[in-house]
């Protein structure tokens, strides 16, 4: 599978489950959810001193070498990733039903390169800057941070914002907590592959005021053109650079949603499915990133992302409170 179902066997971390009677929620549509809780959570804290072994483990080289969990074997035809900027299609005519192919770019300051350890080895994924009252948060998918049923929270958590190449402009943030939903920890559940980060100050900044940060979108339906952004897996992105990929989204089933687009393969899990992305600001509203079904994808070709409804938000506001 490309993004994966190799959950974790890092050692057990100590979690503090908080679990609060709610109604009920209702998607967009009238369709229940059926999920009748509010903060359903699990997570775990890392000490400021862990946090500083964190930043000096991760050194270049060690970034370098790190895989996703795994990769997606393309077969002989499979396409590559355009170089280029935003303005790219390759010459010529695309028809209708042509699938389109990302394009390798700077990256934006918001999007980052997320470096792990979850028990197998060095491992990576993508993760963004989502807006909190803390200013600490990130938004990545829940198989990168945890290892769902029987699995753990991941270790040596890291963040580099706009990773390109090796280079760190706005240098490496270490996580200080994690949380995933309860019922990710206890089934793996699909549909709830999506998890928060809060960043530890860098230099006695905070990640939001440094980089910016995109808003969060819950209940939009689908068919909408998103932006999704990502770090594909180095063997097929000689650049080391990240990806982008302006597509419309499907719906896959009741929780679940797709993009067509070649070129993300292992590494893009937890990439943002950005809605009115700016050019001009480099931001834009997340409303899905690459995880849920099937891993987030079987193919390089073809994403998923769980369908955001009131459970990221709720998930959201447990974390900024954590934070």
């Amino acid at each position: 599978m490309r993004r994966f179902r190799m959950w974790g066997t890092a050692a057990a971390v100590t979690s503090a489950a908080v679990v609060t009677a709610g109604t009920t929620l209702v998607l967009a549509g009238g369709q229940a959810r059926g999920r009748t809780v509010v903060d359903t959570s699990v997570s775990t804290r890392i000490s400021a001193a862990d946090a500083g072994a964190v930043q000096r483990y991760w050194t270049r080289e060690r970034m370098a070498t790190a895989t996703p969990l795994t990769g997606a074997e393309p077969g002989p035809a499979a396409p590559g990733i355009r170089a280029g900027g935003p303005s790219g299609r390759a010459p010529g005519a695309v028809r209708a039903q042509a699938v389109p192919t990302a394009t390798a770019f700077a990256g934006i300051p918001t999007l980052g390169a997320l470096f792990f350890n979850n028990g197998t080895g060095d491992h990576y994924c993508t993760a963004s800057v989502v807006n909190s009252f803390s200013k600490k948060l990130l938004i990545t998918a829940a198989h990168c941070i945890h290892g769902g049923k029987g699995g753990a929270y991941s270790t040596k958590v890291a963040f580099v914002p706009r990773y390109d190449q090796g280079k760190r402009p706005y240098g490496t943030w270490a996580a200080g907590m994690m949380l995933v939903d309860q019922r990710w920890q206890a089934t793996g559940d699909a549909d709830l592959d999506f998890g928060y980060i809060a960043l530890n100050p860098l230099n006695g900044k905070l990640v939001q005021d440094v980089v910016g940060y995109n808003k969060l979108a819950a209940n939009q339906g689908v068919g909408k053109w998103v932006n999704v952004t990502g770090y594909p897996r180095i063997t097929y992105d000689k650049r080391d650079r990240p990806i982008y990929c302006r597509v419309q989204t499907a719906r896959q089933s009741a929780y679940q949603i797709r993009m067509d687009c070649g070129g993300f393969y292992g590494g893009t899990s937890g990439s943002p499915w950005l809605l009115n992305y700016s050019t001009t600001t480099h931001t834009g509203v997340v409303n899905g990133v690459i995880g849920g079904y099937q891993g987030g994808g079987t193919t390089h070709s073809r994403s998923y992302s769980p369908y955001f409804d009131d459970d990221a938000y709720n998930l959201r506001t447990a974390a900024d409170k954590r934070a």
